[in-house]
């Protein structure tokens, strides 16, 4: 589907409702489902066939329809009622967890080494409760997916289906020894047990699924639409990852509920790469307090309005997930949040119509097969973070992204140079971009610098952490007045010969502690403090084009908040490529997103504070204000106004505009700036 016809208020509507439930859509009622949903402003549905238990909503032959129904056709009536009503109505279904198939097949389920069928694990007695026990399905057995494509036909024989999702297309954790999945991995060479053979083998599984299901759908009905739900590894190597579904469906849906594991810095680092590949794209959130399935519990307006409002600015669309309650009936309190919101997004469309982005610097994913994605989503998490609090606008890259346009490409912690990567930096270095790179990026195994002209060797971790920075006061002024910890180990790094020490520059030095502490030697209550004399190894070093961090200060940052790190960081970014062009000086509470619109500049402003009041989950329960903040612009920007406003907001010099007294959202725009 063409992006400018990409529905761009949508909801997510599960119906994972048990066998048990009795009265499953007994108080379904189509003209009020489609009234609701009008009045919350609603352009698209996803709409129910078949839930996690395995229920099917709609009379089937295929597969067990849910008892309560006796035979009504939910599925039918919903999407009758809301084409009529011209709002779109994908239809759902879930493949890995189908908890009757589970039942019924047990040569269909997915596998451990020892044997065990793989299953979403039970919370601890002691916790509240969590996700439900779903044992997951093998869907490269291939009477499995006959099953599937046997479903997927009769959806399409019976409705006239917009288009496809289908969810839960991954492998839980090292379970792929079924005899389907080891057949699949000795075709295709994969049966080793490590880490990076496992990354390979669920991408190329995935890949093969999805092009078989993608042509079958295409054949059915050209036109309709089709996403893959699963995990979404982005690598620096684009032949493994999220990329590799990318061919085979029409879209991609983003699903990030902050409340729930994945937390507020988690759908940046995602929208900042997939917003950029192409393809139509939407945020996925949740209108619900905590997780999927929480029934009555609604989040504070002002967190949906940031959760949207910044897929919004960053050039996706918005999909709001709920549960349709077992009855059949709309929450009522449900859509008065999301009808409050939705309003406002759709009052923002024509502001943001057209417009693309303006990244001027790069992140390249630090994923690798061989790393644990717990991991590297840390760093490139506390990558965006950085940029975004600094005000940088960023793009996450791969190999096969684009360079063009950027300033600057930062190596987040453990990049590995891929040969696209390597001669795509190449050319951003030709043209005159910069690099800067941190701990084991762009090192090969040998420890040599794979950067053409970065004359640096690692020689292997550092054997005392913490270790202490001791910045030069030409380059940080402010980090130079005392020594900063550095909480995580870094690496001794140097200049490989006497030449290459000379022509660069230390712009940090490394000091070790007193001494390794232990239980038999320490100090004080914490880690052991900084001696007298610094360290052979440097902790910052920078050449004509490029500045090297020898310590992981994007995981050190994003996992303790290490605000000396972002400091340090940013005194580099400077160095390079001066101060961000669009609100430099800004708290770094303000998300500040710039766009282009034919020859107008475009700025998304978001002051949105998520605060850890509760012990389980970060909240935002207030919008925050901008009156008295300055905007800092480029001085040749003339003029800026609050979109939809004539008057001219007040300069008191140039390019520095004082901001009005607005509270949580402010798009502004400055016409005629690219002229």
């Amino acid at each position: 589907m063409p992006a400018s016809r990409f529905p761009q208020r949508h909801i997510h509507l599960d119906y994972h409702t048990s066998p048990l439930i009795t009265d499953a859509g007994a108080e379904f009622d189509a003209g009020e489902f489609v009234r609701t949903l009008q009045d919350a402003h609603v352009d698209s549905v996803n709409v129910f066939a078949k839930c996690h238990h395995g229920m099917s909503y709609y009379p089937t032959k295929v597969g067990v329809m849910h008892p309560a129904l006796k035979g009504r056709d939910l599925l039918g009536e919903q999407i009758e009622a809301l084409h009529r009503a011209g709002i779109r109505a994908p239809i759902y279904t879930t493949v890995a967890w189908e908890e009757d198939v589970a039942q019924k097949h047990l040569d269909w389920r997915q596998l451990r080494r020892d044997g065990r069928a793989a299953r979403v694990g039970f919370p601890e007695p002691s916790a509240p409760p969590g996700q439900a026990p779903w044992h997951f399905n093998n869907w490269l057995h291939p009477d499995y997916q006959d099953y599937i494509e046997t479903h997927l036909r009769e959806l399409f024989a019976a409705y006239d289906v917009d288009g496809l999702w289908i969810d839960i297309v991954f492998f839980a954790p090292q379970s792929c020894w079924s005899e389907a999945s080891i057949r699949f991995r000795e075709k295709h060479g994969l049966l080793a047990d490590d880490q990076a053979t496992q990354a390979r083998f669920e991408s190329l599984a995935q890949a093969s699924f999805a092009r078989r299901f993608s042509r079958l759908v295409r054949g059915l009905k050209k036109d309709a639409t089709i996403f893959y739900n699963s995990s979404n590894p982005i690598y620096a190597d684009h032949r493994c990852g999220v990329r590799t579904r990318h061919d085979q469906q029409t879209h991609w849906e983003l699903e990030s509920l902050p409340s729930g594991f994945w937390g507020y810095q988690h759908f940046p680092r995602l929208a900042r790469a997939f917003g950029h590949w192409g393809k139509p794209w939407l945020g996925m959130t949740g209108r619900f307090q905590k997780m999927w399935g929480d029934f009555g519990g609604l989040k504070p307006p002002a967190a949906l309005e940031f959760e949207c409002f910044r897929s919004q600015a960053l050039g996706g669309a918005n999909s709001i997930g709920d549960q349709l309650p077992p009855r059949g009936r709309l929450d009522a309190g449900a859509y008065d949040l999301i009808g409050g919101v939705y309003a406002q997004c759709k009052a923002a469309e024509p502001f943001y119509a057209d417009s693309r982005a303006l990244a001027q610097v790069g992140i390249v994913a630090p994923g690798r097969p061989d790393l644990d994605p717990a991991h590297t989503d840390i760093v490139l998490e506390g990558a965006v973070q950085m940029c975004e609090e600094s005000h940088y606008e960023t793009v996450v890259l791969d190999d096969a992204s684009s360079f063009a346009g950027l300033d600057l490409v930062m190596l987040p912690d453990t990049v590995s140079i891929t040969p696209a990567l390597a001669r795509k930096l190449a050319a951003h270095r030709a043209r005159g971009g910069k690099i800067l790179f941190s701990h084991r990026s762009a090192f090969a195994a040998n420890g040599v610098c794979e950067l053409p002209g970065v004359e640096l060797l690692n020689t292997g971790p550092v054997a005392d952490a913490p270790t202490y920075w001791r910045a030069r006061a030409d380059f940080s002024p402010l980090l130079a007045r005392s020594d900063r910890v550095h909480y995580l180990p870094g690496d001794n790094v140097s200049p490989v010969t006497p030449a290459a020490r000379r022509r660069i520059k230390v712009l940090v030095e490394r000091v070790p502690p007193y001494f390794h502490r232990s239980e038999l030697a320490f100090s004080s209550h914490f880690q052991v403090p900084p001696q007298a004399r610094p360290a052979d190894h440097a902790a910052v070093l920078a050449g004509d084009d490029w500045v090297y961090f020898a310590d992981p200060i994007f995981r050190d940052y994003r996992q303790s908040g290490n605000t000396a790190a972002r400091d340090g960081w940013r005194a580099a970014m400077q160095r390079l490529i001066g101060p961000a062009p669009f609100g430099d000086g800004l708290p770094t509470t303000v998300l500040c997103v710039p766009r282009r619109r034919g020859r107008d500049l475009l700025l998304t402003l978001l002051h949105y504070i998520p605060t850890r009041k509760a012990i389980e989950i970060d909240m935002i329960e207030e919008r925050t204000g901008f009156g008295g903040l300055r905007l800092r612009l480029p001085v040749k920007t003339k003029r800026l106004r609050v979109f939809g406003d004539d008057e001219d907001l007040l300069s008191d010099k140039p390019g520095t505009f004082i901001l009005p007294n607005a509270e949580g959202r402010l798009l502004l725009e400055s016409p005629g700036y690219f002229a």
